[in-house]
């Protein structure tokens, strides 16, 4: 079907793209997303790449709750080549958290 992505998409059969438990998973968890989101689980429906679990090799220290390095109180360290997420989607949810982080000191501090 047409979509939006650049540089495009080539059609392939998920089984033969991922490993037989995560194929199976996805089997499974699709009918029922189809059901809360409908007209996205349909014979059209596209998947572009999936979210993995690999990280960056380094982790860059950063607070556990104020969410700055440790030593450099204005760097905030986040998402996936700081050490703290997999993929985009957590990397997204780190973002996301981070930008609290950083608003929450902004106004602590003035």
């Amino acid at each position: 079907p047409e979509n939006s992505y650049l540089p495009g998409l080539k059609s392939a059969q998920l089984k033969s793209v991922l490993p037989g438990f995560v194929y199976d998973t996805l089997s499974k968890g699709f009918p029922g997303f189809g059901k809360k989101m409908k007209g996205y689980y349909t014979n059209e429906a596209i998947v572009v790449a999936t979210e993995s679990r690999t990280s960056s090799p380094v982790k860059i220290p950063r607070h556990k709750e104020l969410l700055h390095h440790p030593q450099l109180l204005n760097f905030f360290p986040c998402g996936e080549g700081a050490g703290f997420a997999g993929g985009i989607v957590s990397a997204a949810m780190d973002g996301e958290r981070v930008a609290d982080g950083i608003i929450a000191s902004l106004v602590n501090n003035t």
